[in-house]
């Protein structure tokens, strides 16, 4: 696959002047995030040096040095974009909780660089497999491109989906739109990024909603939808930007992902899944599954994102203050069985940690234990069966 040189001048450019605000580069990624033009199985190492320079410049550090992302050989439960701090430091309008029954997991590593992707369906345009940072990209080289998931052709009442979103430079267009769809093809509702520059905007009939972003747009942003039947909230690196109690028209269908190619729009990570339904008491049948509980692969870190569902947790610990808890983690297959083991119960220990010392809950509340790979729920062939298998459950004792 050829990717032209001007395509990776123009992100190596990008990300450098806008290197101080790309808080939404996970720890493990470059802050330019260069692409790897591959040809014949051999990297351009020139390019790769000057876009390694480049971020140096900016930061100071050699992005071929990163942070460990864990253990060697350990299953395969990483999330693409936690960002830093803590989960103290999460703000409350940050309440994403990711479905618990996983419809589509995707980060395009079954598909060859250069090919379109197995699990979409082409409605418009070019798109690629492509490679940066070491990492699988679904990349639009046309000038309008759109994109759906191949998953059943109806919207559950509760789901929930996030990706993995770059662009090099949006200028004053727009990068990138999600639109909730009726069967026919009219929008119900829309996501528009950016807008006017360095905006979130949402637009269902007469309902329109546009509010900043912090930092800047260019780079790696992770995005995330929440639906509750008609009400939606969407959220970009940990930030509540609308907040839609029900939005004009529908019901929609399907999902639609439109880019253009002027900025270099990519997409990875992308997870779609029904639930999660609010629940009245979360442990009323004496336990609870969550997989909004989250880690890079391999690391027992427990990642800032895994704030709203630690919280809801820590209050109802709060309001049941007789109530104690076992932690039990569980990981995929992937890996050997005794790293799985050791990591699940390192997890589960974290957890624990974090609703002590963080969330205030007293730590002679929790005992905790790991499972490692040995009970499955779902088969581990699949990513969507692997991703089911990586949770952490919580237990009445």
């Amino acid at each position: 696959m050829h990717i032209p040189r001007q395509s990776i001048v123009a992100i190596a450019a990008a990300c450098l002047v806008g290197a101080a605000l790309a808080l939404a580069v996970p720890a493990r990624a470059g802050l330019t995030d260069h692409i790897k033009k591959t040809l014949g199985g051999k990297a351009d190492k020139a390019t790769d040096a000057a876009a390694d320079d480049a971020e140096k410049a900016a930061t100071g550090k050699d992005p071929n040095a990163g942070a460990s992302t864990g253990s060697a050989g350990a299953e395969s439960g990483g999330k693409a974009a936690g960002g830093g701090g803590s989960v103290a430091t999460v703000s409350t309008k940050f309440d994403y909780v990711p479905g618990d029954s996983v419809i589509l997991v995707d980060d395009f590593t079954q598909d060859d660089l250069g090919e379109f992707p197995a699990r979409w369906t082409l409605v418009q345009g070019t798109f690629e497999v492509a490679e940066m940072e070491g990492q699988r990209w679904l990349r639009c080289t046309s000038d309008d491109g759109h994109i759906r998931m191949k998953v059943p052709p109806v919207l559950p009442e509760f789901w929930t989906l996030e990706f993995d979103f770059f662009c090099a430079d949006p200028a004053a267009s727009i990068a990138l739109t999600v639109s909730g769809q009726t069967e026919s093809g009219s929008s119900v509702w829309e996501l528009l990024f950016p807008y006017s520059g360095q905006n979130l905007a949402f637009r269902s009939g007469e309902i329109f909603a546009s509010t900043p972003i912090t930092g800047s747009v260019k780079g790696r942003h992770h995005f995330m939808i929440m639906a509750r039947g008609k009400g939606l909230k969407m959220y970009v690196d940990r930030e509540r930007l609308a907040n839609v109690p029900e939005y004009a028209g529908g019901p929609a269908a399907v999902i639609d992902f439109r880019a253009w190619a002027v900025s270099s729009p990519m997409f990875a990570n992308v997870r779609y899944a029904e639930g999660c339904r609010p629940a009245k008491d979360m442990l009323a049948e004496g336990k609870l599954v969550t997989y909004g509980i989250h880690f890079d692969s391999g690391s027992d870190v427990v990642l800032p994102d895994s704030a709203p569902i630690l919280r809801q947790i820590a209050s109802y610990m709060q309001a049941n203050p007789a109530v104690k808890l076992k932690i039990t983690g569980h990981t995929d297959n992937v890996g050997a069985a005794a790293g799985n083991l050791d990591l699940s119960k390192r997890r589960a220990a974290a957890v624990a940690k974090v609703l002590s010392t963080d969330l205030g809950i007293a730590s002679d509340r929790f005992t905790t234990d790991g499972k490692g790979d040995t009970q499955a729920v779902a088969s581990n062939a699949k990513p969507e069966g692997r991703a089911m298998n990586r949770r952490v459950e919580f237990t009445k004792l």
